[in-house]
């Protein structure tokens, strides 16, 4: 009967909370399989952890007591964060509420196991252990993740910068968060309570300024993409400073490489208006149409890619569109061409 009660207990809240800020995300930034793959790589950290914790304490190198105060916080948060990195370094994440799902995501991989883990390990647990793991140590797992996610993707679009100590001020962040929820200041019920009011609560105010940032960057993005394509396909390129820019550069490059650097500013300029025109399908509510040619068109411009070669992109780089959110809409495009 203790683990019918405590299973659902222990596990729903959590799943409940992921569920509803992947449903209220109004432009779909995340995709379902995703948010899979990294509740997997949550669990995935939460066994590393399990077994890290067993061999240390079972070798006496540290007490139980003192690692779960102590070690705990800085060891787990650690593991937790790796996938993040991971996703943010690859360009996988265009806008804070993004990285706020991940990470959650990703908590909830990490308390999934851990809470089943406890399930089979403490005999006659009470009902009020479960609604604490559940509502309270399940949810700030999920929630310091989130925190690694939104400070680390925030830094890196503030410094364009995705080096390792960009993630060091929002991991340091989540273990103390973690530290201070295991000190257990509070009476367990009100940690708890105060667990389900501040993460809710840091999430809506980063829901909020993600989608203020994204609809900024969608009207100015759109709009300058359109200019730029107007120009290229009406000939009237070579009377801006872009056409007199790639005219100075005849002396250093053959006409051909000339003809493939425009065709590939072309072309990214299409694939970003293409990706900007999902993003506002999907926040009206439809399912965007696809494009069978998407395919075809990323291929060739990995071949012109190829073509222009290292100097040659360096060479267009300041007509380039090369933020961390440019990059990563072309990705947001491969992956819903795929879907």
């Amino acid at each position: 009967m203790s683990e019918i009660v405590g299973l659902p207990l222990s596990l729903v809240p959590v799943l409940a909370f992921l569920a509803a800020l992947f449903f209220l995300e109004s432009y779909r930034l995340v995709r379902f399989r995703a948010v899979l793959e990294a509740i997997l790589a949550g669990a995935l950290a939460a066994a590393a952890c399990f077994l890290l914790a067993r061999w240390l304490i079972g070798r006496g190198l540290v007490d139980a007591g003192v690692y779960a105060r102590y070690a705990a916080p800085a060891i787990e948060e650690t593991a937790k964060a790796v996938f993040v990195v991971v996703l943010i370094r690859r360009e996988w994440v265009g806008f804070m509420v993004d990285a706020a799902i991940f990470g959650f995501a990703i908590g909830a991989g990490f308390a999934l196991v851990e809470n089943v883990y406890f399930l089979t390990a403490v005999e006659n647990p009470s009902p009020l252990l479960w609604c604490v793991r559940g509502f309270g140590t399940a949810v700030m797992h999920g929630g310091a993740t989130a925190i690694v996610g939104i400070v680390s993707k925030a830094l890196s679009d503030l410094r364009q910068s995705q080096r390792l100590w960009v993630f060091l001020p929002g991991l340091g962040l989540a273990a103390a968060t973690h530290a201070v929820f295991n000190q257990f200041v509070l009476p367990p019920l009100l940690e708890t309570l105060v667990v389900m009011v501040a993460f809710p609560a840091l999430i809506a105010v980063v829901f909020s300024r993600s989608e203020h940032l994204l609809q900024g960057w969608l009207e100015v993005g759109f709009g300058s993409d359109v200019e730029l394509l107007e120009m290229i396909k009406s000939g009237e390129l070579k009377d801006t400073k872009v056409g007199e820019y790639l005219l100075s550069l005849q002396s250093r490059f053959p006409r051909e490489v000339l003809g493939d650097m425009l065709s590939y500013l072309q072309m990214r300029v299409e694939l970003s208006l293409k990706a900007k025109a999902i993003l506002i399908v999907q926040k009206a509510g439809m399912e965007p149409a696809k494009d069978p040619e998407i395919g075809d068109r990323f291929k060739e411009l990995r071949y012109l890619e190829r073509s222009l070669g290292v100097t040659g992109k360096l060479a267009l780089s300041p007509f380039l569109h090369t933020s961390t959110r440019d990059l990563w809409q072309l990705h947001m495009l491969q992956e819903n061409a795929a879907a």
